[in-house]
């Protein structure tokens, strides 16, 4: 018997410990058998753009309990039974946040993804819960409502489901915990600090050579090189360029290393679909940056 719990959550500005409204929906062998709705008071600001998306206001959430309270109900209400959500990450990014906000005891709780989970067994051109509905040929009534998004999540996971043993076969693969953000957290975090400190590396020289290739440039790097990261970062300063670790961030030059897998790494392939896109981007291996430095040295 597939059982599990769907949830969805609506926040009051950009930050993800702002919850201002929760919706679950229990479902036991393919049925919704209960639901669970609250608003939230995030004891924080409105931002416009959140209030246009969902509707609710600081007057609506102003006598409505905070997140510890509601998080108690919310873990009588789940159990022990696995949630699902669309864009899973959100939604546990946003329960993550807040219960480290409050200082809460952080449970396991088993999650999945109703939205990976449509692209890994359907085609179709868009895995939104709108468009995702509209596969199903099913009504979809108030978009952004944490009720009716938990519904609609819970209705496309059934249909889903028809198409794997089971739902325990599924999750066998396909399955996360929420405990588990703490080390991808403080991991992301360390990487967040490692590249502040490399940003604010300072070039130890004040004349720098025009001619050099990386003069005026906006550098990023990825993979293992030859020197240390840092000591490449220096180099690259030293030389009056700019390094730069956002990869979404318009750049000039990646220098790239290798890969303990052997394939190229996520910034190298985003860097290539730039370039295919007419974009202008020159690619540096280790190997032409160790001969760059022998060459200017």
């Amino acid at each position: 018997m597939n059982e599990f719990v769907a949830l969805d959550f609506e926040t009051a500005n950009g930050k993800s410990a702002s919850v201002c409204s929760v919706g679950m929906v229990k479902v036991r062998d393919n049925m919704m058998t209960e639901t669970f709705y609250t608003l939230v008071n995030p004891e924080d600001y409105f931002s416009k753009g959140n209030i246009a998306v969902h509707g609710i206001t600081p007057e609506d959430v102003a006598d409505a309990p905070i997140f510890p309270e509601v998080f108690e109900h919310m873990l009588d209400f789940i159990g022990e039974l696995p949630v699902v959500a669309h864009f899973a990450r959100f939604d546990m990014n946003v329960l993550y946040a807040s219960i480290q906000r409050y200082q809460l005891d952080m449970p396991t709780l088993k999650y999945f993804c109703s939205c990976n989970m449509a692209r890994k067994t359907v085609k179709h051109h868009s895995y939104s819960l709108k468009n995702m509905m509209a596969y199903y040929q099913l009504d979809f009534h108030g978009h952004h409502h944490a009720l009716n998004d938990a519904k609609a999540s819970a209705m496309i996971t059934v249909r889903l489901l028809k198409s794997y043993p089971s739902l325990d076969d599924y999750l066998k693969k396909n399955r996360s915990y929420l405990s588990a953000m703490k080390n991808k957290a403080t991991k992301k975090a360390q990487l967040d600090r490692y590249n502040k400190d490399l940003v604010s590396v300072k070039p130890t020289v004040s004349d720098f050579d025009m001619t050099h290739p990386f003069h005026g440039k906006t550098i990023a790097i990825t993979g293992t090189l030859h020197m240390k990261r840092k000591e490449t970062v220096q180099y690259i300063v030293d030389h009056g360029g700019k390094f730069e670790p956002d990869i979404g961030a318009p750049i000039d030059i990646l220098i790239f290393g290798t890969q303990k897998s052997g394939k190229p790494s996520k910034k190298e392939t985003i860097i290539k679909n730039k370039i295919a896109s007419s974009q202008e981007i020159l690619l540096i291996s280790d190997d032409k940056l160790q001969q760059l430095i022998t060459f200017y040295s």
